[in-house]
């Protein structure tokens, strides 16, 4: 299967055009044999956390998910995309959804991990159990931008059989090492394919995002990387059944129970002689 990134510069609160944006890289994507058009996070209204608040307290864009619906169906390409979500309480969440090529709703997942000041004054933390869905031969799941950079999240999905974890992001240039590393890291400790997908990187304001998406194989090869500046990265995935593992089987070798303890317990302590 072939999937693309979309690395490109999204215009604050312009849900229009932005939309517009990924309306034209996955029209290219399709074209060019794609499945899965992947985007950065809250690529739909721009990573603005701060103002996004304004934005978000007059009633946001109620119809975004309709809209990446019927972009994914017009385009005929599946859709994975990041919007900032109002709920019915006023809060808001970093939300990700997948959307096959005939519009209908494959998976969706809202943020766990928020990053930063501005995005905790303006959006809520999740806590719900991430879903992963069956779909085009693989198992799907999100995780989204600072969620990845923790090991338990990843973990987790894989343990309940993820083999394919998609990863909006909106990350700066100080943070390359996530991309170079903590990427390439998750699907080898895992097993797994880890797609990553930032903003371009800005030349008004080079270090407001690095760039550099990045799709990382089981063993932690790297399958594609793009550089700093917009690009549609694509990508060809290896068919899971021919995924042959490493010769370390970290998901069956793991002593979960052993960790749990741990956990509970007070270690041992040791004081120098």
């Amino acid at each position: 299967m072939k999937i693309a990134l979309l690395q490109a510069d999204a215009i604050t609160a312009d849900i229009d055009a932005n939309l517009e944006t990924i309306r034209q890289g996955a029209i290219k994507a399709e074209a060019d044999g794609a499945a899965l058009l992947l985007t950065p996070e809250l690529f739909v209204s721009g990573y603005a956390p701060v103002e996004l608040r304004s934005w978000l307290a007059a009633g946001g864009d109620s119809e975004t998910e309709q809209k990446l619906q019927a972009l994914a169906s017009d385009t005929e390409i599946a859709i994975a995309a990041s919007f900032p979500l109002l709920r019915e309480d006023g809060t808001a969440t970093i939300s990700a959804g997948l959307w096959a090529h005939d519009g209908s709703e494959v998976l969706r997942y809202d943020k766990v991990h928020l990053w930063g000041e501005d995005e905790k004054a303006t959006f809520v933390a999740a806590s719900d159990a991430p879903e992963i869905a069956e779909w085009n031969g693989w198992n799907v799941a999100f995780q989204i931008c600072y969620d990845i950079e923790f090991a338990e999240p990843t973990r987790m999905l894989a343990s309940h059989g993820a083999n394919l974890v998609l990863v909006p992001t909106a990350i700066d240039d100080d943070a390359h090492y996530v991309s170079d590393l903590i990427v390439p890291t998750r699907a080898a400790e895992n097993g797994i394919v880890v797609a990553y997908a930032d903003h371009a990187r800005p030349e008004t304001d080079p270090e407001r995002f690095t760039g550099r998406s990045v799709v990382a194989s089981w063993d932690g090869s790297v399958l594609g990387k793009a550089a700093d500046a917009p690009e549609l990265l694509m990508v060809d995935l290896p068919e899971p059944a021919s995924v042959p593992g490493l010769s370390s089987n970290y998901l069956r070798d793991r002593r979960a129970d052993v960790y749990a303890a741990w956990r509970e317990s007070d270690l041992p302590r040791r004081t120098a002689p």
